[in-house]
């Protein structure tokens, strides 16, 4: 059986990425396929003789190999997946958030497409995309008249594109909604692989005192609610893990209390994790691997109240939280419920049982099936 495995882009190592490792380990000798590569930031996980030789034609590729800049890339992105040639292949397993579940197969061809959630800035967060751009105000009217009609374009090739997969798979019933109100389909809950094990091993880490933020840093994260939260509470220190385009506009926002830190892989990131008092969560997401990564390394979570969040931890048990998107009552309910870490009022084996449930065994059996091993 002739394996492909696609994925947008391969320019970061965060949740996705660890779907298609995962995916990678469970069939070794599938061909990996993507829209982007950058050598120097994924190499480790995925090796540059690893990606199929079509990749560097393409003209997504071409671009981003002169600008470096994903977003400038965008208008080529539909053209390039449907380049790539998949004729010879059995089975297709797509990793998308945007534009990879368009790829064209045969009829004959099984293709599998797990959704992570269908593109946010071609639909409910177009806006806040937008808001993500640096743009001159001299030039900003034609050019987001030209953006705007851009996206309208891609919404159509999405909604025709997102019929071409044989199975649907989303990362949470969130996901799910968002693929039924928007492509019309129906589709599978299957929420992605944790390492659970990789995470408990660091469960007894001793605590220090800082609270922690794992993330991309761009506009609809919402980072900047917990930024102004730790400013009001001088004496909160707060790790911020990531970055992106929007992390030299956050930090311009933030106090000496609050620290910035690249990105971290590997034992270093889980240790990190672990011996945080809280991890924070102040934005909306279909499905965040981190937070459930935290559980299994017995660090609780205060997050927004919202979407898949309620799909995966256990109120007043696993978590604790603020309702208002804005973050106005975050310091409140922060310092509220940070007095329960003092007085142990999470259990440990409650925040190991409930990441149990989010294994890699559940998620490798059904691939297995769906792909008829």
């Amino acid at each position: 059986m002739k394996i492909a495995i696609l994925h947008e882009m391969l320019i970061k190592l965060w949740g996705a990425e660890k779907v298609v490792e995962k995916f990678l380990k469970i069939f070794p000798d599938a061909d990996l396929f993507t829209l982007i590569y950058d050598e120097k930031k994924v190499k480790n996980i995925f090796p540059k003789n690893k990606i199929n030789n079509q990749v560097f034609s393409l003209p997504s590729q071409k671009r981003y190999n002169l600008l470096k800049k994903q977003r400038f890339c965008l208008p080529l992105m539909a053209r390039s997946v449907e380049m790539l040639d998949f004729s010879k292949y059995d089975v297709v397993i797509i990793s998308s958030s945007g534009f990879a579940h368009w790829a064209i197969t045969k009829p004959e061809c099984k293709t599998i497409a797990y959704i992570h959630a269908p593109a946010r800035y071609m639909w409910d967060w177009t806006n806040e995309y937008k808001a993500d751009l640096k743009i001159p105000k001299i030039i900003k009217p034609l050019f987001f008249y030209k953006l705007n009609k851009l996206f309208l374009e891609l919404r159509q090739w999405d909604y025709m594109a997102s019929k071409r997969a044989d199975i649907i798979l989303a990362n949470s019933s969130n996901t799910a909604n968002r693929i039924k109100k928007y492509h019309r389909n129906k589709s599978e809950i299957l929420p992605p692989p944790i390492e659970i094990s990789r995470f408990n091993k660091f469960s007894n880490t001793p605590k220090k005192d800082y609270y922690i933020i794992i993330s991309m840093l761009s506009h609809y994260k919402k980072i900047e609610v917990a930024i102004n939260a730790f400013n009001k509470m001088p004496e909160k220190k707060l790790l911020i893990v990531g970055w992106w385009d929007y992390k030299w506009e956050l930090e311009k926002l933030a106090n000496k209390n609050i620290e910035f830190v690249w990105p971290k892989y590997g034992d270093e990131m889980v240790e990190l994790l672990a011996a945080a008092r809280w991890f924070i969560f102040p934005g909306e997401e279909d499905f965040w691997m981190a937070p459930v990564e935290a559980l299994a390394a017995w660090t609780p979570l205060f997050a927004l109240k919202a979407w898949w969040l309620l799909e995966t931890n256990l109120e007043w048990i696993t978590w604790e939280f603020f309702e208002k998107a804005d973050g106005s009552d975050f310091v409140e309910k922060f310092l509220e419920f940070d007095k329960n870490i003092d007085a142990w009022k999470y259990k440990k084996q409650d925040l190991l049982n409930q990441a149990d449930k989010f294994g890699e065994e559940e998620f490798e059996k059904r691939i297995r099936e769906l792909v008829g091993e």
